[in-house]
């Protein structure tokens, strides 16, 4: 349950990205869904308290519109290309990751880094060096 949202926004990257996919409309899930699941999870996992709630809320519900959004602009202009919507992807992710960092105490941070959300965010840090930092 840690990969949720990470999985979920693989996936959407995925079938985005499918060129054989393109005469089916893929089913997007739910993004309420999504970003509930997402934010019980933290929740739970880091303790977060009631402010910080709001504010890993306020930043999911931003975020991860905004990152469907430009896969579904990319989309329309005909793109295919998986690395594009990866590129997308991370962008949008190291961007949660930088506001969750402000929000989460010293301890909470260190704890998301040592778990599958901080796995994901160096493998991602990682493409995002190989590629010379472009987001």
């Amino acid at each position: 349950m840690k990969r949720i949202l990470f999985l979920s926004l693989l996936s959407a990257a995925l079938l985005a990205a499918a060129p054989r996919l393109q005469a089916q409309e893929p089913q997007q899930p739910d993004a309420n869904q999504i970003i509930n699941n997402q934010l019980e999870n933290l929740s739970k996992s880091f303790k977060l308290d009631d402010v910080q709630i709001f504010f890993v809320d306020s930043i999911l519900q931003h975020n991860y519109p905004a990152m469907m959004d430009e896969f579904e602009r990319t989309k329309k202009t005909g793109a295919s290309n998986g690395e594009t919507y990866q590129i997308i992807s991370d962008k949008w992710m190291a961007a949660t990751d930088e506001a969750l960092q402000k929000v989460f105490t010293e301890d909470q941070w260190t704890k998301y880094l040592k778990s599958a959300y901080g796995k994901e965010k160096k493998r991602r840090d990682k493409r995002i060096r190989e590629r010379g930092g472009i987001l």
